[in-house]
């Protein structure tokens, strides 16, 4: 690891954790994260190295770089960051490791990695590590969901006007301004094979169970079975739609009539009219796109089970 981009702690023994902070994540929240992670390592004689990251393609580098066998490499970010991390180090013997310092941090719910700074942070030294899959789209690697449709809509308002609201607010705001002017589109949705043709609200190929700070959008993907579960919100009217939407909170929409949920390991998702698509929380491009599943791509500490 090159000592310009870290600095350490105890630099006379065995470094195995490496944290890569993104000091935009959350309009800065993550910095004041990580202080807190710091000072309890500081406090409790911990050996550690870390490194703020420029931009996403600098979380890559340093990743790639802190993954020896036997390291944790965590991120302090939000799902994004996770997600480089995790693309960056797949197929290592290094594991990722999860400090919440988003805006969402939906992949920790789908593991219930604490929020608090501490204790995630108690979960890289007492966890377990165990293997999970990510995704390839497009050749970019995500842990979390991707999609196309409303949703995809919502980030990119999310994301240019909302971003400094926190959580799950600056989401319904982004959807309530959505709703006024978005209409289901036709896509074309391939599944190992299967081909599917429907009207609809959104797409969602999801890895992990959460997105957009807390919606229970994939209740029953697993992220350890080397499959996507992909969510389709049929054509519906508006007003049903909206009485739809508060179930995602719970999972309960996938029991609606309008709701189908396909899963398969190869996807592909085109649309008639060229429409935005999101992972994790980030705009990466317009459709169509291709999904492909890598089953236990990336070790992960998750914390033991009680």
């Amino acid at each position: 690891m090159n000592s310009q981009d870290l600095q350490g702690a105890c630099s006379s023994q065995t470094v195995v954790l490496h944290f890569i902070i993104n000091p935009t994540a959350s309009s800065g929240g993550a910095v004041a994260v990580w202080e807190e992670v710091k000072t309890y390592l500081d406090q409790a004689g911990v050996q550690y190295q870390f490194a703020f990251s420029k931009n996403a393609q600098d979380v890559v580098r340093l990743a790639k770089a802190a993954a020896s066998p036997g390291s944790v490499v965590a991120g302090v970010g939000g799902d994004g960051t996770l997600s480089a991390i995790a693309g960056a180090i797949a197929g290592t013997e290094a594991a990722l490791g999860v400090i919440p310092g988003g805006t969402g941090n939906d992949f920790a719910r789908t593991f219930a990695i604490p929020r608090d700074p501490v204790k995630a942070c108690r979960v890289l030294l007492e966890g377990v590590r165990i293997p999970v899959d990510i995704g390839r789209l497009n050749g970019q690697c995500f842990l979390n969901v991707v999609g196309a449709g409303l949703d995809a809509e919502v980030v990119a308002d999310a994301n240019r006007i909302f971003k400094r609201l926190s959580g799950s607010l600056g989401y319904m705001l982004a959807l309530l301004k959505q709703l006024i002017s978005f209409r289901p589109r036709p896509f074309r949705v391939t599944v190992d094979g299967n081909v599917t043709e429907v009207k609809a609200w959104l797409v969602t190929v999801a890895n992990a169970r959460y997105y957009g700070s807390g919606m229970h959008v994939a209740p029953e993907a697993d992220p350890q079975d080397g499959l996507a579960d992909v969510v389709l919100v049929t054509d519906l009217h508006r007003l049903n739609f909206l009485r739809l939407f508060p179930l995602v909170y719970k999972g309960k929409h996938i029991f609606h009539p309008a709701v189908r949920v396909l899963r398969g390991a190869e996807i592909s998702v085109e649309c008639q009219q060229s429409s935005y698509v999101h992972a994790d929380g980030d705009l990466v491009g317009k459709t169509p796109l291709d999904v492909s599943m890598w089953r236990h791509a990336v070790w992960l500490m998750a914390p033991a089970p009680e």
